[in-house]
C-alpha cells in the first residue's frame, strides 16, 4: 500500500509538471525532427535546455543537478573531501596492469593503452554494424580470449572487477572532450535514432519516458531527489552512488531507470542501451570527461 501511495504521488506530480510543461511551450519539441540529419537534432535538442534552462552554463551540464541546485553541490563538496571513487580507481588501476588474459596477454592488447581510451567510447563499428561501449569490449576482450561466461566480468561476481576498471580508465580520460562520432553510414543514423525513441519512449507501469524525468520536468523534483537534465548524462560514468555505497556503470544506471518505471528491463548491453548511451554521448560532444563522478 505504501509504495502504491508513493507511486500515486509521482505520477500525480507529473501529470501536473506536464501542464505546466505544456503551458510552458515545451511540448512544442518534436522527437522526430532531422532523423537523417542527427548534428541538426542534437543542436536542437540542447537549443531546449539552453532556452529553458539559461541559468545553467554550458560547461557546468557535466556535473548534473551540481550544476542547479545549490544544496546539492555544497553536500558534492563535502563527500568529495574524501572521494569514494579513489578506492575503485587504486583497484581498477591494479587490475589493468596485473590482470593476464588466458594468452597472457593484458587488456590493452584488445582495447588499447589506459590513457584517453574512455574518451573513445562509446562508438559505431563499421565491421559489425553496432554501438560499442567500454565494460562490453572488455568482456568481450576476455570472451574471446577464452575465459568462461561464469568468469567473465560479464558475470555477477565479475561486475565488481569490471567497474573498478571502468573507473580507472574514466580517470585516465579526465579533462578530454567526449568527441562521439556518426559516420557516413545509414546503420550509424539508425543507431543514433534508435537511442533518441529511447529517450522518448514511454514504459512501464509508470508510462514514463526518460524525456519526462530529464527533458520536459528537468531541475524539478520528484520527492527529496532532483531531476537533472538531458544534457551531461555520459560524462561522470562509471559513478559512484553515496545512497547505494556502489559504483554503477551506465548500462547498470540505464537498466535501473527502466526498473524504476516498474517494466521488464532489457538484458545487460542490450542494443536498446548501447544506442541510447551513443544517442546521448552524441549530444555530450564538448563537454569534458569527469568520471568517475560521484552522485547522492
Amino acid at each position: 500500500m505504501k509504495k502504491f501511495v508513493s507511486s500515486m504521488l509521482i505520477v500525480g506530480l507529473i501529470a501536473g509538471v506536464s501542464a505546466t510543461a505544456s503551458a510552458g511551450g515545451y511540448s512544442s519539441f518534436n522527437p522526430k525532427d532531422d532523423v537523417n540529419n542527427p548534428a541538426e537534432f542534437a543542436k536542437e535538442f540542447r537549443n531546449f535546455y539552453y532556452k529553458n534552462f539559461p541559468q545553467i552554463p554550458h560547461d557546468k551540464y557535466n556535473i548534473g543537478v551540481y550544476a542547479f541546485d545549490k544544496d546539492s553541490y555544497a553536500q558534492y563538496q563535502d563527500m568529495m573531501q574524501f572521494p569514494p571513487q579513489d578506492d575503485f580507481i587504486a583497484k581498477g588501476k591494479k587490475l589493468w596492469e596485473d590482470y593476464r588474459l588466458p594468452n597472457g596477454k593484458p587488456l590493452s592488447s584488445c582495447v588499447g593503452d589506459a590513457k584517453g581510451l574512455r574518451a573513445k567510447y562509446p562508438y559505431f563499428n563499421p565491421k559489425d554494424g553496432k554501438v560499442h561501449n567500454l565494460e562490453l569490449d572488455l568482456i568481450n576482450c576476455q570472451l574471446n580470449a577464452g575465459v568462461p561466461k561464469d568468469e567473465s566480468w560479464e558475470s555477477k561476481k565479475g561486475y565488481n572487477d569490471l567497474v573498478a576498471v571502468s573507473a580507472y580508465l574514466a580517470s585516465e580520460s579526465r579533462g578530454m572532450k567526449v568527441n562521439v562520432q556518426i559516420p557516413n553510414d545509414p546503420r550509424a543514423v539508425k543507431a543514433f535514432n534508435d537511442g533518441k525513441e529511447m529517450w522518448f519512449r514511454k514504459t512501464g507501469q509508470l508510462n514514463l519516458s526518460c524525456a519526462d524525468c530529464h527533458m520536459y520536468h528537468a531541475t524539478q523534483r520528484i520527492r527529496a531527489e532532483t531531476l537533472h537534465t538531458g544534457i551531461g548524462n555520459t560524462t561522470s560514468f562509471p559513478v559512484f552512488r553515496y545512497s547505494k555505497q556502489k559504483m554503477f556503470t551506465l548500462d547498470k544506471r540505464l537498466k535501473g531507470c527502466m526498473r524504476d518505471t516498474r517494466t521488464i528491463p532489457f538484458k545487460a548491453y542490450s542494443s536498446h542501451y548501447l544506442d541510447l548511451e551513443y544517442f546521448l554521448a552524441y549530444i555530450d560532444n564538448g563537454l569534458e570527461i569527469n568520471g568517475p563522478g560521484l552522485r547522492k
